[in-house]
């Protein structure tokens, strides 16, 4: 098998889970449906359901609908962007290797569009915390200025909870929201919190965690070793690192809202697509105890997830 079939079939069969999810009438909101033939587009045949309720015919929304291009370039040109690839590597490998010639412009919109998707689904799901939590903002560039992307992680099972962007580091628009996501985003409470010297952890501490259990590790630096210090804050520092490495080849985002949302993206692929290399070949969200069967075609799953809506019966905590 070539490359390129292999990719092209990696992106094409959704897990049988997805596959066997009903399917709601937009019109009148029953799942008393059948398939019924089929309707042609400029990208082939589409299978259509009948409505038994009110005779609507529909077209089951996969996340793909009325798109101009094939379900599996888009979920190419995603994944690409998101494992490094500039937009311009992304469209030259599509131009050689799948013969499909697309402006930077619409990968960019693609990855923009379903960013938004996947955030509408994943916020509603609550990640199980068994580890200490690591606090820390990272500087990035956005038309050329200095912003703050504020972001933590649990140690054990390397879920990443996304904070806010911030032109600058307050705590109301920063440190807050950040602590008010870990503490009703999530399920337990962390055994400790570690973070920096920034005087907004502690107050976030006290405000969220100071009566749960839980025990704060303020102001560590990053050679913790050479002040004897017990506890070290490595696990954001390499969360740091690996943002770095997708931002760092564009430069400098264009503007806020679309730095915003291509990083709420590369967060959703480190928690739920990409399986984490210390957790013998889990994901974050795996680790967590969030189940989703999303099977081979990770992506792709979670796109159709994400726009159908699930039943609770497919997802375990």
């Amino acid at each position: 098998m070539d490359t390129v079939t292999y990719i092209t079939d990696t992106f094409k069969y959704p897990c049988d889970n997805i596959r066997a999810m009903a399917t709601q009438c937009p019109k009148c909101g029953s799942k008393n449906g059948v398939w019924n033939g089929h309707h042609t587009t400029n990208l082939g045949k589409k299978r259509r359901r009948l409505c038994r309720d009110c005779g609507c015919f529909f077209t089951v929304n996969g996340g793909f609908l009325r798109m101009r291009y094939r379900k599996e370039i888009i979920l190419i040109a995603v994944f690409l962007y998101n494992c490094g690839l500039s937009l311009a590597k992304v469209a030259e490998f599509l131009w050689q290797l799948m013969n499909v010639k697309l402006p930077r412009k619409t990968i960019l919109l693609w990855d923009r569009k379903y960013s938004n998707i996947i955030k509408n689904f994943v916020e509603k799901l609550k990640p199980k915390i068994k580890g200490s939590v690591h606090f820390d903002e990272v500087f990035l560039k956005v038309k050329g200025k200095q912003v703050y992307l504020w972001g933590a992680i649990d140690r054990k099972t390397k879920f990443r909870f996304s904070g806010p962007l911030t032109q600058t580091r307050p705590y109301e628009k920063g440190a807050k929201p950040l602590f008010r996501q870990v503490k009703y985003g999530s399920k337990g409470t962390p055994p400790r919190i570690v973070s920096d010297k920034l005087g907004h952890y502690k107050k976030g501490f006290d405000k969220y965690f100071r009566n749960g259990g839980a025990k704060l590790s303020h102001g560590v630096p990053i050679a913790c070793k050479k002040y004897g210090l017990k506890y070290n804050n490595n696990p954001i520092e390499r969360d740091q690192r690996r943002i770095r490495q997708f931002s760092n080849p564009k430069g400098s985002f264009q503007d806020h809202r679309s730095a915003e949302e291509q990083l709420s993206l590369y967060d959703s692929f480190h928690n739920y697509i990409f399986p984490h290399p210390g957790l013998r070949g889990r994901t974050p969200a795996e680790t967590a105890g969030i189940h989703l069967s999303l099977g081979r075609n990770r992506l792709n799953s979670l796109i159709k997830m994400s726009s159908r809506g699930v039943p609770r019966e497919h997802i375990s905590h």
